[in-house]
């Protein structure tokens, strides 16, 4: 999803043109489709397996590493730099994976931080309604599916999962604030 989503993007905004916008129109077709829907459709027809669910989960979450390439490269390529490797003679290629590349971690790592607790939600979820990953795997959305049958004698078999998924979300939310705190100081200088 990361790879996929980043080359996409860094191969739109950099050659642009033709190419750049079908695969923007791409990348918008796809994130048209909500992601619910592409799971219960894929998963219905094939079994639920893990490897059906990370295919349903990278064809979901591509797009948004795609925009963010593309915005950043598009921003990099009119960069100095750019225009001095293109004069010195450096292949396309070579600018992209050696100059612009590393360019566009920050803002994805950041991108990608923040899909974590996204992907976890949408896996629960999945998981809830039982199209996810089966018993006897132990997942947020199964083990809280399986507890709602006791929610009138034992309301804490439910509640409880449901609190340290809550709690593993919001570390996850705070890990990408402090990373994208640290990154904004040490890009005005301030760190």
């Amino acid at each position: 999803m990361f790879t996929l989503g980043s080359a996409i993007g860094m191969i739109s905004g950099y050659f642009g043109g033709w190419a750049g916008l079908l695969l923007m129109r791409i990348t918008d077709a796809q994130m048209s489709i909500p992601a619910i829907i592409l799971a219960i459709t894929i998963l219905g027809v094939s079994r639920p397996t893990p490897l059906a669910i990370i295919l349903v989960l990278i064809l979901a979450g591509w797009p948004a590493y795609s925009r963010v390439a593309r915005s950043v490269t598009l921003s990099e390529c009119r960069k100095e730099y750019v225009r001095a490797v293109k004069i010195l003679g450096a292949s396309d290629a070579r600018i992209l994976l050696v100059h612009i590349a590393p360019n566009i971690l920050p803002p994805i790592a950041f991108v990608a931080v923040l899909d974590i607790a996204r992907m976890m939600i949408f896996e629960a979820v999945l998981g809830f309604i039982g199209i996810g990953i089966q018993p006897p795997t132990p997942t947020f959305g199964t083990i809280i599916a399986d507890s709602t049958k006791y929610i009138l004698n034992a309301w804490w078999i439910t509640t409880v999962p449901g609190l340290l998924f809550a709690i593993t979300l919001c570390c996850i939310n705070i890990m990408g604030g402090a990373l994208e705190r640290s990154r904004n100081k040490i890009l005005l200088g301030l760190g």
